[in-house]
């Protein structure tokens, strides 16, 4: 069992501290590899936990002090501020970029054609240009693309430190304890850790109370891990060896590993406290602390979204065909030029052929680069990063990009009750006190309603069985639920709370924190009398069952009988049917030799179980936000099924659930978690059917296990489904229960959301397809779980979270609609050109243009179309639902019908319809028609046709052609407003002005499209004189004619389209293969925030 060391320092400054920065992570690793208590004995013999107050100069009463200059300290240990963030520079983005294969190709053969050009070519003086603009056209990708991600990584930087933002520990320094950011945490430094926090360094307990630990984040493992201060885990380990003797000799020969039976002292950051409250002294932090240690060595690993996977899929079915299309025209070009070689119809020109077979291989690549939609992801990319932006301003603090398109799809809402759908104002509404009911809405109890000894034991239970305060500076700090019975005393005469705390600073024996399992709290203290005495709080029914006597007004004790208990009962109905929450207040005086350290069998004291005084029942109302009424009508409207779970019991809940509209219907019922636990059987492992099991719980104990990961499912399915048909409110629950609802709602095929705000929804955060934990209330713990944090903690904002999220899926499904479409005409126009006239109607150039079109600007135009309310009008979509559905297949195919004829027409027969306009050299060629000149180079026989005008510098390239690639851009750009609209819609010009981004994009695109026509001469393949006003009129003819076909297509019947669909199941390992840097560019992942 010995403990591998981590070495040992040659500090010359180590003597200051008497220890050294190995010693203090000796410790840790020997937790980290412990098999029984390794660590514990390593504690032992250093001298024990309380020595490192002396080895690090520190104090367990007082702290550190902020007068001690830090510097020393600082410089041993290190500093718990964050790392700096490994942000990549703009020249490797662009780098990363460039390891594109498709575009190192492109570079190589516009170097080739440019050198080419300008050496062997007919015309040096020009026949660079081409390769020369390949080349230019690249950098241009190259850059926008960087400029993109330097965006986006700035964003995601942003919402990095946001996340880090506002994170506070509670840190004694010269005897005070203060909440401070946990990058000012020192070697040294005692800490308090309490329920829900992440905690920020490594330690050694040193005191606390029924702490549990979750430490998935640093080593996998889901389940509470039980810790003691150190003095309990050395009787602990004392008493078990003591009753398991042999147990040491049996450990050494044996490779059993028995890590968790015994509770440790040692705590290791980034791990979640799950219940309980303790202090700590820290003894590594930073780059040396158990988290630091971890992420120097690795980076957590980058993911595609789910909706970029499925787009991935549907670009490796459209980039196959277009892998076909450049190897077919590819072949065939050169295939027909080595028969004309062969037959004797051309002859070898060293000048001329060399730069032809380079063109002819230009072209093959750049139908693939236009064919393969690698703008997909970036349009998701582009999408979310808008989206979150703006989300944020609605109070949605997105974490996981996928949280934000899984929302689209969502039809189940499982909600928190208490700050979601309430204010979270707690005011104290009623009173049962001293065997009389009291409205305090009206007015708080006169003076003399209550005599001094029941104000004593009610103050004391208040005041003392609480963490909440309301301080002068800083105001109301805890619970709200402690803040409103505070503010009850206030408002009876008593403001003392913290004096009255101070007092009994010495008396407290024992504090058992609130748990969900309990639905109660105690303390134990010494009264002023020298007595033990606990006092228990919690759900009313719960725990006055374990009452048997009650306070009257004067303080004295009475037994409850059968008619008080009625008149108990009956105030508790008649309270939680007006919706209030109901708390008990009560006490019980002990033996000063009782033990107060029995519990039962599931962990809990006995002491607070039976024999309890009642002081008073207190009824508190959270009033329900005005705004939840609406917003929950509004998810129904949409198709969304709205759940609340909460710990109230069923009365209170079904008041609140009334209210808010989730009940509006009388076959809607109420279930407490006990009885839908017990009829549905809770959660099991799918292998094993059994709730415990031996099968891995994460890929860490998949390596050794001959089993698979551990998958949960509701053991009683068919039960689950019958409940679920009209559960409305899962009431008096507890975190498992929320948890095999989501797990059932998922299994039956539902998109789920649910809200969450302490440590224990940390498992249904994460289960859930969508986590919602609140800004304000919840823990660190649930925050870190959930995907997106409701700043606001307001059910309205997941409402804009739903429109947001269907948004995204419409405006990819919009980007997709467009892009798909241009992917079709170019391929398919390249690949019939190259084969028939040996080149494609659109020059490499050009469709670099185009596909920077495609790519980037459409991208930034469709992908950031602001949403409306109009998307709650409709169902949400299902997982199952093709991305590309019937209507949209019916506006990509009959765009490109349409557009293909208008460019064959265009390419074959142009001379007979394109008029020609104006004097001079560029209409001289064509004097006797009015008409321009067929400007193919070639015609089908593989006779020359425009070819003689190229070689003339006062032509240059044809008139036609220049038509044809205006007419192909405009129409893409009239199509970029057809594609806004996937639904039928029957005005493809509707909100067009709300999108801002969208207009500038147009218009930017459009007038660089004017520039290119009327200066891009031979690096764009344009005419050299552009095009005339009249030309550009018949253009836009031309490309209208998409808004009128798409008017046609609305009235369409889609029937003849439903077979048509790419499939989105299909594997699209190939696509990713081959464009590996340019996927890898997109993929993002908020997880490290």
């Amino acid at each position: 069992m010995k403990i591998e060391p981590l070495g040992e320092s040659t500090d010359p400054l180590v003597n200051i501290f008497n220890t050294t920065v190995a010693e203090l992570l000796n410790i840790v690793e020997a937790y980290r590899q412990r098999k029984l208590a390794e660590d514990i004995e390593l504690l032992e013999s250093e001298g024990g936990a309380l020595s490192f107050e002396d080895k690090l100069k520190s104090s367990i009463k007082y702290g550190l002090s902020n007068k001690e200059d830090q510097t020393e300290r600082i410089k041993i240990f290190g500093s718990n501020k964050p790392a700096k963030d490994r942000s990549k520079t703009y020249f490797q983005i662009c780098w990363e970029v460039l390891e594109d294969p498709i575009l190192r190709i492109l570079v190589i053969s516009g170097l080739i054609s440019l050198t080419i050009g300008a050496t062997l070519d007919e015309h040096p003086a020009y026949g660079w240009i081409e390769g020369f603009a390949i080349i230019v056209a690249v950098c241009v990708v190259v850059n926008v693309t960087a400029v993109n991600d330097m965006q986006k990584q700035k964003k995601f930087k942003e919402l990095k430190k946001r996340n880090r933002t506002g994170r506070v520990v509670t840190i004694l320094r010269d005897g005070v304890w203060s909440s401070m950011h946990p990058k000012h945490i020192l070697v040294g430094d005692i800490i308090k850790i309490e329920n829900g926090i992440t905690i920020p360094a490594d330690g050694i307990l040193i005191d606390g109370s029924q702490i549990e630990v979750v430490e998935a984040a640093m080593t996998g493992e889901n389940d509470n891990i039980k810790k003691l201060p150190f003095e309990e885990a050395v009787r602990i380990k004392e008493e078990y060896y003591l009753n398991n003797p042999g147990v040491l000799e049996a450990m050494k020969k044996s490779e059993e590993d028995r890590h968790h039976e015994l509770p440790s002292p040692v705590v290791l950051s980034g791990t979640n406290l799950a219940e309980g409250v303790g202090i700590m002294i820290v003894i590594a932090v930073g780059k040396n602390s158990a988290e630091g240690r971890i992420f120097d060595l690795a980076e957590r690993a980058d993911e595609l979204t789910p909706l970029q996977v499925k787009l991935a899929r549907v670009a490796g079915g459209v980039g196959k065909l277009g892998l076909v299309c450049a190897i077919v025209t590819v072949i065939t070009l050169y295939l027909r030029f080595i028969i004309e070689i062969a037959s004797g119809e051309i002859s070898w020109s060293n000048k001329e052929h060399p730069l032809l077979l380079v063109k002819f291989l230009i072209i093959g690549i750049t139908v693939l680069v236009v064919a393969i939609p690698e703008g997909l992801p970036l349009a998701v990319t582009i999408s979310l990063a808008y989206s979150i932006k703006k989300m944020q301003s609605e109070n949605n603090l997105v974490r996981k990009m996928q949280a934000c398109e899984t929302m689209g799809g969502a039809d189940q809402i499982c909600s928190d009750k208490t700050g979601t759908l309430t204010q979270n104002l707690m005011t104290v509404s009623e009173m049962w006190a001293g065997n009389q009911a009291l409205n305090i809405e009206s007015g708080p109890p006169s003076q003399g309603t209550f005599q001094a000894e029941f104000l004593h034991l009610l103050k004391e239970s208040i005041f003392m069985n609480s963490s909440a305060f309301i301080d002068p500076e800083k105001g109301k700090q805890g619970s709200k639920t402690e803040i409103a019975m505070i503010l009850l005393m206030q408002a009876l005469g008593h403001s003392d709370c913290i004096e009255t705390r101070n007092t009994y600073l010495e008396r407290y024996h024992r504090i058992f924190p609130f748990s969900s399992k309990r639905k109660k709290s105690s303390i134990i203290i010494t009264t002023d009398e020298g007595k033990l005495r606990i006092h228990v709080k919690g759900a009313s029914e719960v725990v006055s069952s374990c009452c048997t006597s009650f306070l009257t007004v004067d303080g004295k004790s009475h037994l409850i009988d059968n008619e008080t208990s009625k008149v108990i009962q009956n105030m508790i109905s008649r309270m939680t049917d007006n919706a209030l929450r109901v708390i008990a207040l009560t006490y019980r005086d002990l033996p000063i030799d009782v033990d107060i350290e029995k519990f039962d069998t599931m962990g809990f004291p006995e002491l607070e179980k039976s024999n309890l005084t009642l002081i008073a029942l207190i009824g508190i109302r959270d009033p329900i936000r005005p705004e939840v009424p609406g917003a929950v009508k509004e998810c129904q409207r949409a198709g969304i099924t709205v759940r609340m779970v909460t710990g109230d019991n069923k009365a209170t809940a079904k008041a609140i659930a009334r209210e808010c509209n989730i009940i509006s219907k009388d076959t809607q019922t109420v279930m407490e978690g006990k009885e839908f636990s017990t009829k549905t059987g809770g959660t099991v492992c799918k292998e094993c059917k059994t709730k415990i099991c031996p099968c891995p719980r994460n890929a860490r104990e998949a390596k050794t296990s001959t089993k698979s990961i551990r998958e949960d499912v509701v053991a009683d399915l068919e039960a689950f489904k019958e409940i679920v048909a009209n559960l409305a409110v899962l009431a008096r629950s507890q975190p498992d229960d929320k948890y095999t609802l989501v797990t059932g709602l998922k299994q039956l095929g539902h998109v789920v959301a649910v809200t969450g705000d302490g440590t224990n929804d940390a498992p249904a955060l994460s289960k859930a397809d969508i986590g919602f934990a609140m800004g304000i209330t919840g823990t660190e713990m649930a925050k870190e779980s959930a995907g997106i944090i409701l700043l606001d903690d307001n059910f309205k904002s997941i409402v804009r979270a739903v429109i947001w999220g269907r948004n995204i899926y419409d405006n990819i499904r919009a980007f997709l609609q467009f892009q798909i479409t241009v992917n079709i005409v170019a391929v398919i126009s390249a690949m019939v050109g190259a084969i028939t006239i040996q080149q494609s109607p659109l020059t490499s150039v050009q469709l670099l243009w185009v596909n920077l079109i495609m790519d980037s600007f459409a991208s930034l135009a469709l992908a950031t179309d602001p949403p409306t309310d109009d998307h709650l009008n409709r169902p949400p979509y299902k997982k199952t639902e093709f991305i590309i559905e019937k209507r949209m297949w019916k506006h990509i195919l009959g765009q490109s019908i349409v557009q293909l004829i208008i460019m064959f027409s265009m390419m074959y027969a142009g001379e007979w319809f394109l008029p020609e306009f104006g004097t001079g050299t560029s209409v001289l060629y064509n004097k006797d028609t009015d008409y321009v000149i067929a400007g193919r180079t070639y015609n089908p026989d593989g006779s020359e046709n425009y070819k003689p005008y190229l070689s003339d510098p006062n032509i240059g390239p044809s008139r036609q052609f220049t038509y044809i690639f205006n007419t192909f851009v405009l129409l893409q750009l009239t199509n970029e407003v057809n594609a806004r609209k996937i639904r039928d819609e029957v005005n493809a010009f509707e909100r067009i002005l709300m999108n801002k981004m969208f207009i500038g994009i147009w218009f930017f695109t459009l007038a660089m499209q004017v520039l290119i026509i009327s200066v891009g001469s031979y690096a764009f393949s344009c005419h050299l004189k552009g095009l005339t006003v009249e030309q550009w009129m018949i253009c836009i003819a031309f490309s209208a004619i998409s808004l009128v076909w798409r008017f046609v297509l609305v009235f369409m019947p889609t029937s003849i389209f439903s077979k048509v669909h790419v499939d989105e199941n299909r594997n699209s390992a190939r696509l990713l293969s081959m464009r590996g840097s340019s996927m890898q560019r997109e993929r993002i992942n908020l997880n490290t925030t």
